[in-house]
C-alpha cells in the first residue's frame, strides 16, 4: 500500500495550530478543543495517536485518541478532540502528580498521529519531547490536576 510519506501528499507543515483550550481533564481522559488551519487541498481524518510520558527511564502513563476527527481541506476549522488517559500503575499515577506539579522539566513526549487522506495514511512520530512545548499550547499540569474536571 502506498503511503502519504512516498507520495507527499501531506505534511506537518500543511497544519498551523491557531488555538487549544482543555474543556474537560479527569482520571478517565480528556477533551481538548482546538483550531487547526489544514492548508493542503486535502481532507484530513486524524485516526489515531498516542503520547506517552516518561519521567526520566520511567513510564507514566499514555493519552491516545479515542474518536477519529476531520479537517476539511483549505479550511481552518475547530474540532474537539477526546482523548484516554492510561497510567501503568497506581504508583505511576502519584508520581505522575508530583513530577508535574514540582518538576515538569524532567518529564518527556513520544509519541505518534496518524491521519489519512484518500486512501493514503501517514504517521508522524516524535520522542523525547520535553513536558514545556505542550506547557506552551495548554497551559501548567497544575491547571488540570487539582481534582476537580474543568
Amino acid at each position: 500500500m502506498l503511503s502519504a510519506t512516498s507520495c507527499k501528499v501531506i505534511s506537518l507543515r500543511d497544519f498551523e495550530l491557531k488555538s487549544a483550550e482543555v474543556v474537560r481533564f479527569d482520571m478517565s481522559g480528556a477533551e481538548v478543543e482546538m483550531t487547526i488551519r489544514n492548508k493542503s487541498l486535502f481532507k484530513i481524518t486524524l485516526v489515531d495517536g498516542l503520547l506517552a510520558a516518561y519521567d526520566g527511564d520511567t513510564h507514566i502513563g499514555e493519552v491516545f485518541v479515542q474518536e477519529p476527527v476531520v479537517l476539511p481541506g483549505r479550511k481552518t476549522t475547530t474540532v474537539r478532540l477526546k482523548l484516554g488517559l492510561r497510567f501503568s500503575s497506581p504508583m505511576a499515577a502519584l508520581r505522575a502528580l508530583n513530577t508535574l506539579t514540582k518538576e515538569p522539566d524532567k518529564v518527556t513526549i513520544s509519541g505518534y498521529g496518524e491521519g489519512k487522506v484518500l486512501w493514503f495514511s501517514k504517521k508522524i512520530v516524535r520522542e523525547n519531547v520535553p513536558i514545556s512545548k505542550f506547557i506552551n499550547i495548554f497551559g501548567a499540569p497544575a491547571n488540570y490536576l487539582s481534582g476537580k474536571t474543568l
